[in-house]
């Protein structure tokens, strides 16, 4: 991991571990306030410098030492980094105050007892910003001013729109600024040894940079003096005067030295942050709350429509070779765990401003997508089909197979919502947004993307597949379907509304009961959709352990057990920990996925591979301990090393933090029972003779996915080589799992249906384009269907 990031909500630093210095500093927290605005960076580099010894010693700048410690200071957003120079020990603070858009820069300088050197000390500070045209900002035609009444530089740029204010809050002993390269630029000054020129400002230059030098004299043996300054950006000079004068009151109030204010906001962090749960080692619950604090830092805490939405990830400046993508973009999946995580860890404030978020989002644009399979109308609907820009508007990114539309984020937004009202016991927010919003525009979607066999319509899923023909029938979009539809159920009963109550039960029971009718593939495992069952080939994805977490399928039984025997034989990674995210062979999918790796801890624990659960939950907390408690996206599936985007907000600290939370616990079915598991072939329901080579879709004996021809990479104790005593029944004893509440809405013979079939079928019915379910040919579905569906 290489950099360390600090965000209010408002905006964000990041500061590169390995240049040792500020890199960024964005204008916003997230990637894109809209199609046209894409957020600035204005920082080219910033750090603070030293000169031991009189003028004309040469001085020395912090990003030219290295530091011994690297950390936040914990449980906080606070950057620390320590330093020993000429006997010194130089401490230096970077971070966003959580009430203030600026960033803080504080140093602190300690003499030693005895030893220490006995000239003067002078601390600098060099503010290297870009403030001209485009995107990223230029560095030409830029000018600055001084404004003595408040120690205070401006740089603009023409009629750019923005200024950058840097300002003192310790009285300063001198200032500057120069254009990069001139005598007069603050960083040639120390570097030469001399003091800064006070200048007024310059005009027109490449390249300003600005800075302010502190002389602190002579310090006595073991004694520590402070400098401070602030970095504010504003959309013009006078807004610029009134940002330093609003950090400069912030200062005063918390107390008015570098010292308070930095005692502050740890006190503020400290009364904010949870203990972790009970039962956490000292590594654990100081990831648990590391991980609280990214969540907040990930919430966005802008005034307007964009209030409340929680980034997939901080923005990381220098991403490693594999990295696809920074991703601070507020994705409707992230975004359900990082709420999730927050009402497991008693944030609710925070929980509910996400909700509110969606609640409030200007969507729409992707209707006619939301058709079902028989081309039925598209429905009105609120949460994104994938994500959202800054400004609250829905952004699907679109590729030559068209754009990514996810069916998913209605069942995850209705697990969130039914996480924070059954823990906050809130339920104000559904009397405002059940009937007129929740209800029509999240859980009735579902109900219009189901089929009759309890499977929701093709979709892009978790992984993104895009459209044009790439979408499937994913195990993971009906397994968030039916906990979310189940998760409705109860939020509908907590708003009043029983009828609605039943009806959301039955149908997630419906998709619960297709988990195992229609998503098994070789062996029993839960395949990625139905058809990559079919086809045969790489079918095997790990989103699917999520149907064992929401509490659809029993842990025990034969489906859970062969899922995961399936997982460690085929999806674990060349390093020997966790599990990349599906068989598809792309470089991304290959990755060790930490996200697959925290929630199958949970689900190898239900199922009793106990020892793989904790040495997988142990693997991933260390490399987050030894990573500044940044959880990563991806490891390099050979060598461990960070990868991706972090650190990861939703598909980080939220599932850290509701893995952790969940340790130990009783699962509770979502639905009121697990799902029946029927006897099942050694093929997926279809009879030896129907796919022994045959072209019907199905795959022999000794070609499945690849896996070994005996069990499909179900190993002979079915529960994991390490934990054999805990391990379920055995694939023979398939139909011994427990029984299902009963929903009655599955057809005849449903769960015996091989997955091809029904592909075959339903691409048949595409063809003829029928417009009702009802003509197709489930004759003995009896469930009640809404009206005019």
């Amino acid at each position: 991991m290489t950099t360390l990031t600090s965000s209010n909500g408002l905006g964000a630093l990041v500061y590169d571990a390995t240049s040792y210095k500020i890199t960024e500093f964005l204008e916003h927290p997230y990637q894109a306030a809209s199609s046209s605005a894409t957020s600035r960076n204005f920082a080219y580099d910033s750090y603070p410098g030293i000169r031991v010894g009189a003028e004309g010693t040469a001085g020395t700048w912090f990003n030219g030492i290295t530091p011994s410690v690297t950390e936040y200071l914990a449980g906080t957003g606070i950057i620390h980094t320590q330093r020993s120079f000429q006997g010194l020990t130089l401490d230096e603070y970077d971070f966003e105050p959580m009430a203030l858009a600026l960033n803080a820069m504080m140093v602190k300088v300690t003499q030693p007892a005895t030893g220490g050197p006995t000239v003067p000390i002078d601390v600098f500070s060099l503010f290297n910003y870009s403030v001209g045209t485009g995107n990223p900002p230029a560095q030409t035609n830029e000018s600055t001013s001084y404004d003595s009444t408040y120690d205070a530089y401006y740089e603009y740029s023409g009629s750019v729109g923005v200024t950058m204010a840097f300002g003192s809050l310790t009285t300063p002993s001198f200032h500057a600024s120069g254009a990069s390269g001139a005598t007069t630029n603050p960083y040639a000054v120390l570097t030469a040894g001399g003091n800064l020129g006070d200048d007024t400002g310059v005009t027109g230059v490449t390249g300003a940079a600005e800075g302010f030098q502190s002389s602190l004299g002579t310090l006595a043996a073991g004694t520590s003096a402070w400098v401070a300054w602030v970095t504010a950006l504003a959309p013009d000079a006078n807004n610029a005067e009134a940002a330093i004068v609003t950090a400069q009151s912030w200062f005063t109030a918390q107390g008015g030295t570098p010292a308070t204010v930095l005692a502050a906001e740890q006190a503020a962090w400290a009364s904010w942050v949870k203990p972790a749960p009970t039962g956490a080692s000292v590594t654990e619950a100081a990831l648990d709350q590391q991980s609280q604090v990214i969540l907040r830092m990930g919430q966005v805490a802008e005034t307007g429509q964009g209030d409340g939405q929680i980034l997939a990830s901080l923005y990381d400046e220098a991403p490693p070779a594999l990295s696809f993508g920074n991703w601070n973009i507020s994705w409707v999946r992230d975004m359900a765990y990082a709420t999730v995580g927050l009402v497991k860890s008693g944030h609710y404030t925070e929980a509910k401003a996400a909700l509110t978020y969606e609640m409030q989002a200007t969507v729409g644009a992707y209707e006619s997508y939301l058709a079902g399979d028989y081309g039925d109308a598209g429905v009105p609907y609120q949460i994104s089909v994938c994500r959202y820009y800054g400004d609250g508007t829905e952004w699907s990114d679109s590729n030559t197979n068209g754009p990514n539309i996810e069916f998913d984020g209605f069942g995850l937004f209705l697990w969130a919502l039914d996480q924070y009202v059954t823990a906050s016991g809130d339920t104000s927010f559904l009397t405002t947004y059940w009937a007129s919003t929740i209800k029509p525009k999240v859980a009735d979607v579902l109900v219009h993307l189901q089929d009759y066999n309890g499977l929701i319509s093709a979709d892009s899923s978790i992984w993104e597949v895009h459209w044009d023909g790439q979408q499937r029938h994913f195990t993971y979009t009906t397994a968030s379907a039916a906990n979310g539809l189940c998760s409705a159920s109860r939020i509908a009963t907590a708003a009043g509304d029983t009828t609605d109550s039943s009806t959301y039960l039955t149908h997630g029971q419906m998709a619960r009961d297709a988990l195992v009718g229609y998503l098994r593939g070789p062996g029993g495992a839960l395949g990625q959709s139905t058809e990559a069952i079919a086809s045969g080939t790489a079918w095997l994805d790990a989103s699917v352990i999520e149907a064992i977490n929401w509490g659809l399928i029993d842990p025990a039984g034969p489906t859970a057990q062969a899922t995961m025997s399936a997982m460690r034989a085929n999806l674990q990674v060349a390093d020997g920990e966790g599990f990349m995210r599906d068989q598809t062979g792309g470089s991304y999918d290959s990755q060790e996925w930490v996200f697959v790796d925290l929630r199958s801890a949970r689900a190898f624990a239900l199922g009793g591979s106990t020892t793989f659960s904790t040495n997988l939950f142990t693997w991933n907390t260390q490399q987050s301990a030894d990573n500044f408690g940044e959880i990563s996206e991806l490891y390099d599936p050979t060598t461990g090393d960070y990868e991706g985007s972090p650190p990861m907000v939703g598909f980080g600290a939220g599932a850290y933090i509701l893995t952790l939370s969940e340790r130990g616990t009783t699962l509770t079915p979502s639905c009121g029972a697990f799902a029946a598991e029927p006897g099942f072939s050694d093929d997926g329901g279809v009879v030896a003779g129907n796919d022994a080579g045959g072209g019907d879709g199905g795959t022999s004996a000794d070609s499945d996915a690849g896996l070994p021809p005996s069990d499909a990479g179900v190993d002979a104790t079915v529960g994991g080589g390490d934990d054999a005593g805990g391990a379920g029944p055995p694939l023979s004893e398939a139909g011994t799992g427990s029984s299902s509440s009963g929903c009655g809405c599955v057809a005849a013979g449903a769960r015996t249906t091989p997955a091809w079939a029904w592909v075959a079928g339903l691409l048949l019915l595409a063809l003829v384009r029928r417009s009702r379910r009802r003509s197709q040919g489930e004759q003995s579905v009896t469930c009640r269907v809404p009206a005019g569906h």
